[in-house]
């Protein structure tokens, strides 16, 4: 089918480069897993989101990184939402692995707490956090997978809680979200406005 495109707009090789040509807007996450030494290990995570609305978690990996393996074996996983303060504490989580144990020295110096109902930490002054029990993982999408987990646990900080008698705007702005911009650039998010649904949206 031979369609002409409408000015201005051009065809992109659907390739791996496709997601490094133009930006997208998404949560960045930190997702802890624990290592088959016992220690915890720390990843951020940017293809990450809730999939439906029964409790389900998901995020995209390889079966290279050690999280993909440590959540498969470990049958659990924890996720947590930091804040934009938070960057440097999420960008520590991607140092390179050293020594003959392949751990991560950086992670050392990251706060964290321990999760209440699975076997892992979460990222200290965070603003959500989950806690997952493995419930698929779904290969296919080339050399990555989708690992899906059923929430058993969930944590929120009192200030980003909506409430009646807050503004949707003044709680985000008082309490930014942090947003990733793939590839390689973030920004906190502090205003907002409402969606224009139409008269009778069901979502």
């Amino acid at each position: 089918m031979d369609t002409q495109l409408p000015e201005g707009l051009m065809t992109l090789d659907v390739g791996p480069s496709l997601w490094s040509r133009f930006y997208t807007v998404s949560s960045l996450v930190v997702v802890g897993t624990k290592e088959e030494s016992g220690a915890y290990d720390l990843a951020p995570k940017h293809m990450a989101l809730p999939l439906g609305f029964a409790g389900h978690f998901g995020f995209v990996c390889t079966p290279r990184h050690h999280t993909y393996g440590n959540a498969r074996r470990e049958g659990a996983f924890t996720v947590s939402y930091p804040q934009p303060t938070q960057v440097v504490m999420a960008s520590l989580a991607t140092a390179p692995r050293e020594g003959d144990d392949g751990c991560k020295p950086s992670l050392s110096v990251i706060p964290t707490f321990p999760a209440t109902k699975v076997d892992g930490v979460l990222l200290e002054d965070g603003y959500l956090f989950f806690e997952c029990e493995l419930d698929r993982v779904i290969d296919g999408f080339g050399e990555h997978g989708l690992i899906v987990g059923r929430i058993v646990a969930a944590h929120a900080r009192h200030s980003v809680l909506r409430d009646e008698e807050v503004d949707d705007q003044e709680l985000i702005y008082e309490m930014p979200l942090l947003a990733y911009l793939h590839p390689g650039r973030y920004s906190p998010i502090e205003r907002s406005y409402s969606f224009p649904f139409l008269e009778g949206f069901r979502g």
